[in-house]
C-alpha cells in the first residue's frame, strides 16, 4: 500500500457502472461480515450504463466533470442523472456511497491501513572500536520499537572533528549481525579514535526511501564546545511541524528525537564566504524558513520557497525554552545574524522609510559600527531590533515571542449555558486569568484583567469587537445557515456590548434574538478578541489583542441547555503545532478553534455567490478554476490546500477581499493575471481585475489583491495524525469512513440563486469529498461507487433516508 499511502496509486480496472448498482457495487474482498448468506434474490432488470468507460476500463471524466457538459441546463449547472428513466423506468438514482467494502478496517484496501506511518526508526546502543586500521560502530536499529531488520548499506559516514567535515562515505561497509543489531566498519579510520568527533552515519533498506535512518554520536567525545552545540533549538519544536517521521532533507531519516545535534556534523562550521564550506546552521535553518533559500529535492529537481506556516519574527517557536529564548534575545545586531533572516536591508523596510533610504539602503555589512553601542539608541541585541513589531494577525512581539499568543493562553473563555425560549437566547459566559476568574464587564485592562467590550470611547460606544455568530444542525454538521444569499453561512452577527450584556458575580449575561430554523440544534460562538495593556511604550491606545480561544456552545434550539456532542474529527492544538499565532482568523475576531471555524466552512460552503454576486457573473469557463463555484468546508479546503504542493491540483477560494489559489504553479490555472493593473482598499494595495467580472452588476470591487502560493507541507500528506483527533494508543479517533447519516455531503455547486437554497445544491458524497481532496486524480473510482454529483429530490435528507 505504499503508493496508495502517498496519493499516487493507479487504478488498473475499474468497474463498470449502472444507477441501479451505486449503492453496491465495490472491489471484490471480504468485507468483514461472517454471517450466513441469505436466500437468493430474484433476478433484477438489466440496468443502464450512466457513461462508457474507455479503452483502459477507467471513467471518460476527470476533475470539474468537463465530458458531462451535455449534461448541464442552460445556467451550467447539472441535471439530474436519470439513466432508468432512458431505459424506460423512472429515477433510480441511490444516493448511497459503498467504499467501505474496500475501505473500511480490515477491507482488502483499508483506509486506515494505507495512511499508516512509515516505520519510524530509532538507534539506541552505539558503540565505538578500533579493529586494527579500521573503525567499527555496532549499533541496534529499531523500526516503530522491533528490532528492525533487512538493512543493507551504509550509505553515509562523515565524521567533524570540531571545524571541517570529512567524507567517509566510500569506506563504510555495513554488516547485519542479526535481531536488529548492526556494525558499520569505517576502512582506515581507526587512528580518528584518538581525537574528538561527531560522527554521522544513514542506513538504508535497498531502494526503499521510507526505511533510511540517519544516526549520529560523539566518540571519543564531542568536538563542539557548548556555545557551538545548538542549545537553543529543542527537537520538539522542530517534530511539532515535521512530524515523527522527521525531518525530511538529504535523503531523509533524521530522527525527530536528536533535534538539530546531527546537523553540525555538516552545518558546524564558522560563517565563511567561501562556497566550498557548508554554511552555519542558523544560516541553513532561517534561511529555508524564511523563503531566503530555495531547496533542492534530490528526487524532483525543483528549487520551491518554504511556505513557513507562522511568523520569522516570533523566535519562540522554535527557541521554546526560557534559556534557549534568553540566548537568542541577547544575540548581538550583526551583519551574518540579520541577514540570515532578512536576506538583505531592502527587506527590513518598507521602501519609503527614512531609515531605510537615509541610513540602511544598500548596506551589506558593518552594523555592529552602529549597533554595538555607538549609538545608544540603536537597537543592540535581536529582541531590542523585534520588540514592538507586529505579525500579520496583529501579534505584539516582545522580547522574541508573540504575546498574544503568551498571554491568550492564558485567558480561559467559555459558554457555559444557552437558554432559549422561543423569542431570545440568553447566553451565559465567563472567563478566567491564570485560573482566576475575571470580571467580563471589566471596563479598563490592567494586569491579569482583560477588557472584553465594557470599554468605550468618548461616545459610548465600545471598543471592544465581540458578536454572535450562529449555524444548524443537519445530521451532525452545522450547514442550516440563514444567510438566504450565501451557502451555508451564518445570518446575523449580533454585537456583544453594554447594551445586551449585563455581568453579576464575574459571569455575563448576553441576550440576543433568535433566527428562524426548523432546525433542532444550534452552535453558538462569540467571537472577538480580549485586550491586555501592552508593553510596548509607542502603542497608542495601551491595549493589544490577545488570542484567546473563541468559545462555542451547543444548544438544543426552541429549549435552550447543552446538545448531543459532536462527533470528533479535528483537534484544534495539532494545527496550532505549526500555525502559531496564525491560524486565520478573518479580520482578528474569529481565533484557534476549529469548533468555531466549522460554522461557515462547512460542507454546504461554496464560493458560488461570490463568483455570481459580488463579481458579476463569474464562469466557470472565466474562474480560475475552471469551477462555477469551490466548497470551502473545513475538510474541503485543508485536504486541498495542504496537499497542493505535492498533487499539483488546484484549488481557488474566490472572497470579496481577495482571491486565493493554492496548487504547484500559476500554470495549473486558467486566466490567472500576470501583473497588477489595479489598487485596492484605501491601502492602496495592488491588485488584478477579477477575470470575468462585471462592474456594472458586481456588489464588491472587482479589483482585488491575487495570491498564489504552492505549499511546502512539511511532513506526509499521508499523515492525519497531524491534524485529526488520535486516542492515547495512536489509532484515529474519528470514523475514517464517514457515516451520511451525521457527515454532510459536500456543496459542489450551489443551484440557482439564491444560492442559500440548499435544497437544490449539487451534492458530493461525504466519502467521496474526504478521500478526493487529496486523491484528486482518483473521481472516477469514487463516483462509479457512489454518485456522480448531482441534486436530490430532497436535497441531503434524501442521502440520510437511503442509508
Amino acid at each position: 500500500m505504499d503508493a496508495l499511502r502517498h496519493g499516487n496509486f493507479r487504478l488498473a480496472t475499474l468497474l463498470s457502472v449502472i444507477c441501479l448498482g451505486l449503492a453496491v457495487a465495490g472491489c471484490s474482498g471480504d468485507d468483514g461480515d461472517d454471517g450466513a448468506p441469505g436466500a437468493a434474490g430474484a433476478p433484477g432488470e438489466d440496468g443502464v450504463a450512466c457513461w462508457d468507460l474507455n479503452e483502459n476500463g477507467v471513467g471518460d471524466f476527470v476533475l470539474d466533470f468537463a465530458p458531462f457538459t451535455e449534461d448541464l441546463n442552460d445556467d451550467g449547472l447539472f441535471n439530474s442523472f436519470d439513466c432508468n428513466a432512458a431505459a424506460g423506468g423512472g429515477p433510480q438514482t441511490i444516493p448511497v456511497e459503498s467504499c467501505t467494502v474496500c475501505h473500511n478496517t480490515g477491507s482488502i484496501a483499508d483506509a486506515v491501513a494505507s495512511h499508516a506511518l512509515p516505520p519510524i526508526e530509532s538507534v539506541s546502543n552505539v558503540t565505538f572500536a578500533v579493529n586494527g586500521a579500521d573503525l567499527e560502530v555496532n549499533f541496534d536499529l529499531a523500526a516503530d520499537g522491533a528490532p528492525a531488520t533487512g538493512y543493507d548499506t551504509a550509505r553515509r559516514a562523515y565524521f567533524n572533528n570540531g571545524g571541517t567535515r570529512t567524507d567517509l562515505r566510500d569506506f563504510a561497509t555495513l554488516t547485519d549481525n542479526g535481531d536488529g543489531n548492526y556494525t558499520i566498519t569505517v576502512a582506515g579510520a581507526g587512528p580518528e579514535a584518538a581525537n574528538n568527533n561527531r560522527w554521522l552515519f544513514q542506513v538504508v533498506a535497498g531502494d526503499d526511501r521510507a526505511t533510511r535512518a540517519y544516526f549520529y554520536a560523539d566518540y571519543p567525545a564531542s568536538p563542539f564546545p557548548p556555545e557551538v552545540s545548538p542549545v537553543a533549538v529543542d527537537a520538539e519544536a522542530c517534530e511539532a511541524c515535521h512530524g515523527p517521521e522527521g525531518i525530511q532533507v538529504h535523503g531523509g531519516g533524521f530522527a525527530a528525537s536528536d533535534g538539530a545535534e546531527p546537523c553540525l556534523v555538516c552545518h558546524g562550521s564558522d560563517e565563511s564566504d567561501d562556497p566550498d564550506v557548508t554554511p552555519a546552521l542558523f544560516r541553513v535553518v532561517h534561511g529555508y524558513h524564511s523563503s531566503i533559500e530555495s531547496w533542492r529535492d534530490p528526487v524532483e529537481p525543483v528549487e520551491p520557497h518554504v511556505t513557513y506556516p507562522t511568523y520569522m519574527n516570533n523566535c519562540s517557536v522554535c527557541h521554546e525554552t526560557d534559556e534557549q529564548l534568553a540566548e537568542v534575545n541577547a544575540m548581538p545586531v550583526i551583519a551574518v545574524a540579520c541577514f540570515s533572516c532578512h536576506g538583505s536591508t531592502e527587506t527590513m523596510f518598507a521602501p519609503d522609510d527614512p531609515l531605510y533610504t537615509g541610513l540602511h539602503e544598500g548596506l551589506t555589512g558593518g552594523c555592529e559600527t552602529c549597533h554595538a553601542g555607538q549609538i545608544p539608541t540603536a537597537p543592540q541585541t535581536v529582541a531590542a531590533m523585534h520588540n514592538g513589531s507586529l505579525t500579520e494577525r496583529s501579534g505584539v512581539i516582545w522580547d522574541g515571542e508573540d504575546l498574544s499568543v503568551t498571554e491568550g493562553a492564558k485567558i480561559a473563555w467559555t459558554i457555559t449555558d444557552v437558554a432559549d425560549d422561543g423569542t431570545d437566547l440568553t447566553i451565559t459566559w465567563q472567563a478566567s486569568y491564570d485560573d482566576v476568574g475575571v470580571n467580563p464587564c471589566n471596563a479598563t485592562a490592567g494586569e491579569g484583567t482583560p477588557v472584553f467590550f465594557a470599554d468605550e470611547d468618548a461616545d459610548g460606544e465600545s471598543l471592544g469587537n465581540l458578536s454572535i455568530l450562529r449555524n444548524y444542525a443537519q445530521g451532525q454538521d452545522f450547514i442550516l445557515g440563514t444567510d438566504p444569499d450565501a451557502a451555508g453561512q451564518p445570518g446575523s452577527s449580533p454585537d456583544v456590548d453594554n447594551s445586551n450584556t449585563t455581568c453579576s458575580g464575574n459571569v455575563a449575561t448576553t441576550v440576543v434574538p433568535v433566527e428562524e430554523t426548523d432546525a433542532m440544534y444550534g452552535r453558538v460562538a462569540i467571537q472577538g478578541k480580549p485586550r491586555l495593556p501592552s508593553p510596548d511604550p509607542d502603542d497608542t491606545d495601551g491595549l493589544m489583542q490577545v488570542r484567546a480561544k473563541t468559545p462555542t456552545f451547543d444548544w438544543v434550539v426552541g429549549e435552550g441547555g447543552k446538545a448531543p456532542s459532536r462527533r470528533l474529527v479535528v483537534d484544534t492544538t495539532q494545527c496550532l503545532n505549526c500555525h502559531v499565532g496564525s491560524l486565520y482568523q478573518h479580520g482578528g475576531n474569529r481565533v484557534d478553534n476549529v469548533d468555531m471555524c466549522l460554522l461557515c466552512h462547512n460542507t454546504a460552503a461554496n464560493d458560488q455567490y461570490v463568483r455570481v454576486d459580488n463579481f458579476g457573473g463569474v464562469d466557470a469557463s472565466e474562474a480560475y478554476d475552471g469551477r462555477s463555484g469551490q466548497a470551502f468546508g473545513m475538510r474541503e479546503m485543508l485536504h486541498a490546500v495542504h496537499s497542493a504542493g505535492e498533487t499539483g491540483a488546484p484549488i481557488v477560494i474566490y472572497r470579496g477581499r481577495g482571491i486565493y489559489a493554492w496548487a504547484g504553479s500559476v500554470d495549473d490555472l486558467q486566466n490567472w493575471p500576470t501583473e497588477s493593473d489595479c489598487v485596492y482598499g484605501s491601502q492602496n494595495t495592488p491588485g488584478s481585475t477579477v477575470f470575468g467580472s462585471d462592474p456594472a452588476t458586481a456588489t464588491s470591487n472587482t479589483c482585488q489583491p491575487h495570491n498564489f502560493h504552492t505549499p511546502t507541507y512539511p511532513r506526509g500528506i499521508y499523515d492525519c495524525a497531524a491534524c485529526h483527533a488520535v486516542n492515547e494508543d495512536g489509532t484515529f479517533a474519528f470514523a475514517v469512513m464517514p457515516d451520511p447519516t451525521k457527515a454532510m455531503a459536500s456543496t459542489v455547486e450551489t443551484g440557482r440563486p439564491r444560492f442559500g437554497e440548499q435544497v437544490n445544491d449539487v451534492l458530493e458524497g461525504i466519502t467521496t469529498s474526504s478521500c478526493m481532496t487529496c486523491h484528486r486524480s482518483v473521481n472516477a473510482h469514487a463516483y462509479q461507487n457512489g454518485w456522480v454529483p448531482q441534486p436530490f429530490e430532497e436535497g441531503r435528507q434524501t442521502i440520510i433516508d437511503a442509508n
